[in-house]
């Protein structure tokens, strides 16, 4: 995995650290995460695949959508009925080859992919709205709960949709459409108000 100080994120260009700003009158607060760490796990399922894995990972992994598991040291997200993202925290996630050592029974697949992704939190009292101005999912508490992971539309760009607490969550995007997110976020919350930070 690329050594974290070498990287450049995909909106280190709008020179946000300038326009940072703390304060919890606003009613939304867009922060810019670091290039995140994601590993996308393939492998068909089965018990013993399931079992095998969470003696690699020390988690087990979800068996449906929106489903997320997590240790301390990573979140699983259920990405499709093969397909899992493993999404690291402060700690490093393990290697991919370690992951197929040890997964080499069943022809599981396992490729870093966090480099092709920008990451942004948005959070406040009016994060909900700002979201639902362009999201194409229900994102009533009913529908869509803590913890919950879906892939979906926001304005026009594929996502995925992290709900973190009541009040927080979490987009994966393509680089590709890095500003072009953040700039549409930043329209839909500024009736609300929004503060910038940078992580």
């Amino acid at each position: 995995m690329a050594n974290p100080t070498q990287r450049q994120g995909p909106l280190d260009h709008l020179g946000l650290a300038a326009r940072a700003q703390t304060g919890d009158e606003n009613g939304v607060h867009l922060t810019v995460l670091p290039v995140p760490q994601i590993i996308e796990l393939r492998g068909t399922w089965s018990d013993a695949f399931a079992s095998a894995v969470q003696q690699v990972l020390g988690v087990n992994i979800p068996l449906e959508s929106p489903g997320t598991t997590k240790s301390d040291a990573l979140i699983v997200f259920w990405m499709g009925p093969d397909r899992w993202w493993l999404i690291g925290g402060d700690a490093a996630l393990p290697s991919v080859n370690e992951l197929r050592q040890k997964l080499a029974a069943f022809n599981a697949a396992a490729v870093e992919v966090g480099d092709a992704f920008a990451a942004v939190e948005v959070t406040g009292p009016k994060s909900r709205d700002v979201l639902a101005k362009g999201c194409t999912i229900d994102l009533h508490p009913r529908a869509f709960k803590t913890g919950s992971v879906v892939q979906t539309n926001l304005a026009k760009a594929q996502i995925a949709l992290y709900q973190i607490d009541e009040t927080t969550y979490r987009i994966f995007a393509r680089r590709s459409f890095a500003e072009y997110l953040w700039t549409c976020l930043e329209d839909a919350g500024m009736e609300y108000g929004v503060s910038i930070e940078t992580d």
